[in-house]
């Protein structure tokens, strides 16, 4: 495992197939100087303040009205262009634990940085056990209430690095439901059965089977987030999992976040990656552990709204196997 300070990115991940050879299992970049250029892809990255999209670049709820920085037509991705702690460069510790040994990275976003109120100090703590396993612990607390939401961005890919597609890995997800999504791909407040549709992954299955037509997202199809049916760090049981049957890598995701967010890089546009590799859609697939999407459509669901004084925690593993 490979990290970097810069986002408090995930870089490198090189895990055995089944026949033993190590490979890289997620996108990236042979000089650093790339992921700055190509920061909009969001490539390994700590996501903050908040994940997903903010609709209009507005922030209604908890007690707040707030307006913030477009980054994505008219709406805020991934908290704009200024608030994003993805583009700035974190403090790092080395960490050695029972649980693992990695990197702690710390960093502070100032009031009013993109919009968002008060002074945020945030966390990212990456882990490497000897189980194959990677523990991503996220922390933030503030000196005024203000959203938090935060994610990891990293692409997956667990048979090339990203020199062959990922749609013919089997994903499973454990969720019943997909959040509606408009063509720009912010929340309608509606939730979508997955029975019978291309989003349903409830049975392990290659993407490219079930690719979604309907969505109205450029091909691949999938940028949507997922209602996971229960959060399961406490169990250690996975809520999601990839699969590769080339290599024989798994990935099992565990999480105390509860909802996934799906992301194919439909975006991903011929850009030059690590060790020759082009990045088109289809490259890598994100699943991103994540809190309900941001939208006043959506007033049942909890605020992701941080209180002066509280502390924000999220905690997910990715375990990795082969077969």
């Amino acid at each position: 495992m490979t990290l970097a300070p810069f986002g408090a990115r995930l870089v490198d991940v090189r895990m055995p197939d089944r026949d033993g050879h190590l490979d890289n299992c997620v996108l990236g970049f042979d000089d650093e100087a790339d992921y700055v250029l190509h920061v909009d892809t969001y490539m390994g990255a700590t996501i903050g303040r908040v994940a997903g999209r903010s609709a209009n670049a507005r922030f209604v709820g908890g007690g707040l009205s707030l307006t913030l920085e477009p980054n994505d037509s008219s709406h805020t991705l991934h908290s704009g262009p200024h608030g994003s702690l993805d583009r700035v460069t974190w403090s790092a510790e080395p960490v050695t634990e029972s649980r693992g040994t990695g990197v702690c990275f710390s960093t502070v976003s100032p009031d009013g940085a993109g919009g968002y109120p008060g002074n945020l100090r945030a966390a990212a703590t990456y882990l490497l056990n000897d189980d194959n396993e990677i523990t991503c612990e996220l922390r933030a607390s503030a000196d005024r209430a203000t959203p938090v939401a935060m994610t990891q961005h990293a692409y997956w890919n667990l048979s090339s690095g990203g020199r062959e597609s990922v749609l013919d890995h089997e994903l499973w997800v454990a969720s019943d439901q997909v959040f509606g999504m408009t063509a720009d791909l912010v929340a309608t407040g509606e939730m979508w059965d997955v029975t019978d549709t291309g989003f349903d992954f409830r049975l392990a299955r290659t993407m490219r089977d079930r690719l979604p037509e309907e969505t109205g997202v450029p091909w691949p199809g999938l940028d949507h987030t997922y209602e996971l049916r229960a959060s399961s760090e406490g169990k250690r049981q996975p809520v999601a999992s990839l699969y590769s049957s080339s290599t024989g890598r798994r990935m099992d995701i565990i999480t105390t976040e509860p909802a996934l967010q799906v992301y194919l890089g439909c975006h991903l546009t011929n850009i030059s990656g690590r060790d020759g590799a082009t990045y088109v859609p289809g490259a890598g697939v994100c699943l991103e552990t994540v809190r309900f999407p941001d939208s006043p459509l959506l007033p049942q669901l909890p605020t992701i709204v941080l209180a002066s004084g509280d502390e924000y925690e999220h905690h997910t593993t990715y375990r990795f196997t082969t077969k």
